[in-house]
């Protein structure tokens, strides 16, 4: 079976790891053949990750063949943004699986969804499209993560805890049982999450308590 074109949108510092995540999916089984990048703030013509920038976004509603797409965006709002300024029917947006990540049963994964090397989910788990779980992750029995969240490196999600779309949780946090986190949240690194956490609302520290703004 030939490899499919993939194109990565954002040519940063995540884009870079999303190309290193494709190639080692190709060294276990030829999957993708990666056309490149798309970014808004990067020069048509630059080589990065051994790949170059193709141009603007806004480029890919010209496309008039099947392209596979990954939006390679850790901010959850400006990846939403970005998801919808894509509207063409040739685009399809594929799950990625790390080869070294495991994944246990009954786990549903939505469109574009991300999992990186050393992640761990185990059973009766419920992800959105577009999410990134990122390195080293562990996600526990009965989650259910929304669309656009990112799940930094290092975050442990216990059992039974219900994300909305587009939280963000940093490197290193921690997130105990049964606990809602609301949408556009966002866990601040190495935060231990005890309790319910409110939409739009930013939590930091051990325990996790509502940024102080002042």
């Amino acid at each position: 079976m030939s490899a499919k074109d993939i194109a990565i949108v954002g040519a940063g510092g995540l884009g870079k790891e999303i190309a290193v995540l494709i190639h080692q999916i190709n060294q276990k089984e030829l999957t993708w053949n990666v056309v490149g990048f798309y970014d808004d703030a990067q020069t048509v013509g630059q080589k990065i990750a051994s790949h170059l920038v193709l141009g603007k976004v806004s480029e890919l509603n010209k496309i008039n063949y099947p392209l596979n797409v990954v939006i390679a965006i850790g901010d959850p709002s400006i990846k939403s943004g970005v998801v919808s300024k894509i509207k063409n029917h040739h685009i399809s947006y594929p799950v990625l699986i790390h080869p070294a990540a495991t994944l246990g049963m009954e786990i549903q994964l939505g469109a574009g969804t991300m999992i990186t090397a050393g992640c761990h989910l185990t059973i009766h788990i419920q992800v959105g499209e577009h999410v990134l779980i990122n390195l080293n992750s562990t996600i526990g029995h009965d989650v259910k993560i929304g669309s656009y969240s990112s799940i930094m490196p290092g975050v442990h999600i216990s059992g039974f805890v219900q994300i909305e779309k587009s939280v963000l949780i940093g490197t290193g946090a921690s997130v105990l049982q049964h606990i809602h986190i609301g949408e556009g949240a966002r866990i601040g690194a190495g935060a231990i999450v005890t309790k319910n956490v409110s939409s739009q609302t930013t939590v930091m520290g051990v325990p996790a308590r509502i940024k102080n703004l002042g």
